[in-house]
């Protein structure tokens, strides 16, 4: 662990993907005394022949982030899927809709990474900078607001920060110590994740269908015959699952996925974690700011939740080296409203457009079944809708930060 410094003027807490990307590219655009964080120290088990069972659908605007600060030729060079085609249906009716790159003009839709491929490349980039300092295993104690900034205690230290950044995951240890209030919905599913070996090649295309108990995403991975899964079901239902062996797990996932892909066996072991919608009431405060999961948590069903966070920790960035380079104050409150307000706005967005799907595609009512029918189909056969919404999804739009750009 590197020696602790009494004093930072950003400090970090938490080193995920998000917290590693907001360091690397304050330290890049900086000059600033930055401290990440972490109460675990780091251990990764990515290997060559293996996927992990996290990942992340990366998007096309998360991808210019981690360009930006040099580090997807590292994440490229280790692993990576990239995805030419995605295709949704409802398996009740008969309503789908499929996007290609080809049609957007990119190469790719978006590229399906592991999380500790993502998370070891950022971290291993941390040494490229002076300005930034890397302590772990730190166990705080107490935070404290103080006039000058935020004072977090551990058991034989204090470490003052002008400017505290929350990036400590959904259950954020900061943001409840800071008292920020939460608005939460349980999305009453539970998500079931593993990795999969299809009968049939994935041809680099994302599927997912949306079950009356759920949404079933395939996520291709560098393999053509093994994808990654992620199954998001009621609460009850998945304990059924869950307690299946191998075998008819296998067979009761094959046939809900409609054997597109033929036979499906699961490779590693079924992991599972319940869904909940969260957002905090504030983002920022004096001396303060959460980002990622500490800001807000959503539904998989549109595999936006980890670019969410790469675009609060780039917006983040940028106003605050915007307001360092004009030797304002970076870590004041009016300052960091300018974040507030640009995330917010693009967060409540993408939560309430997934709540919308969740709903239509969960509910039995005829009349919605229609239409959610009749609405994939039209909107599959208007190329200029589709253009939009895909845009917007891959971060191809004009509201984001200088270094998604």
């Amino acid at each position: 662990m590197t020696e602790i410094d009494s004093a930072y003027d950003i400090v970090i807490v938490g080193s995920g993907i998000v917290g590693a990307t907001a360091a690397l590219i304050l330290a890049k655009n900086t000059s600033l005394h930055i401290a990440v964080l972490e109460a675990k120290s780091p251990f990764f088990n990515a290997q060559p022949h293996s996927h992990e069972t996290r990942v992340s659908a990366i998007a096309l605007s998360s991808k210019r982030v981690f360009e930006n600060i040099h580090v997807w030729q590292s994440i490229a060079s280790k692993r990576i899927s990239p995805y030419q085609k995605m295709h949704v249906w409802d398996p009740v009716g008969k309503g789908e809709i499929s996007f290609t790159a080809e049609a957007l003009h990119e190469s790719a839709l978006g590229f399906i990474v592991e999380d500790d491929v993502i998370r070891m490349c950022l971290l291993d980039h941390f040494k490229q900078y002076n300005n930034l300092d890397f302590l772990h295993p730190i166990h705080l104690l107490s935070l404290e607001k103080k006039t000058s900034g935020i004072e977090l205690k551990t058991h034989s230290h204090v470490i003052k920060a002008k400017l505290l950044i929350a990036a400590d995951g959904a259950e954020s240890w900061i943001r409840q110590q800071l008292g920020i209030e939460l608005a939460t919905r349980d999305y009453q599913h539970t998500a079931i994740i593993t990795t999969v070996q299809t009968e049939l090649s994935h041809q680099a295309t994302a599927r997912q269908n949306f079950l009356s108990t759920g949404p079933l995403a395939f996520l291709p991975l560098e393999n053509q015959n093994q994808c990654s899964i992620v199954w998001s079901v009621t609460h009850d239902y998945a304990a059924e699952l869950l307690a299946l062996n191998d075998d008819a797990f296998n067979d009761v996932l094959s046939s809900a996925f409609e054997f597109r892909l033929g036979h499906v066996t699961s490779i590693v072991p079924r992991q599972s974690f319940s869904l909940k919608m969260r957002h905090a009431k504030h983002y920022v405060g004096e001396n303060y700011a959460l980002i990622g999961d500490a800001a807000h948590t959503i539904h998989p069903l549109a595999g936006q939740g980890v670019n969410l966070g790469l675009l609060d920790a780039g917006t983040l960035a940028d106003v605050v080296s915007n307001a360092w380079k004009k030797n304002r104050n970076f870590a004041s409150h009016a300052t960091l409203r300018q974040y507030e307000r640009w995330r917010k706005r693009d967060t409540l967005t993408m939560l309430r457009m997934v709540d919308a799907i969740k709903y239509l595609f969960s509910s039995e009512k005829k009349s919605l079944f229609y239409l959610r029918n009749a609405g994939l189909n039209i909107v599959d056969r208007m190329s200029f809708v589709k253009s939009f919404i895909a845009n917007y999804a891959l971060g191809k739009r004009g509201d984001l930060p200088s270094i998604a750009v």
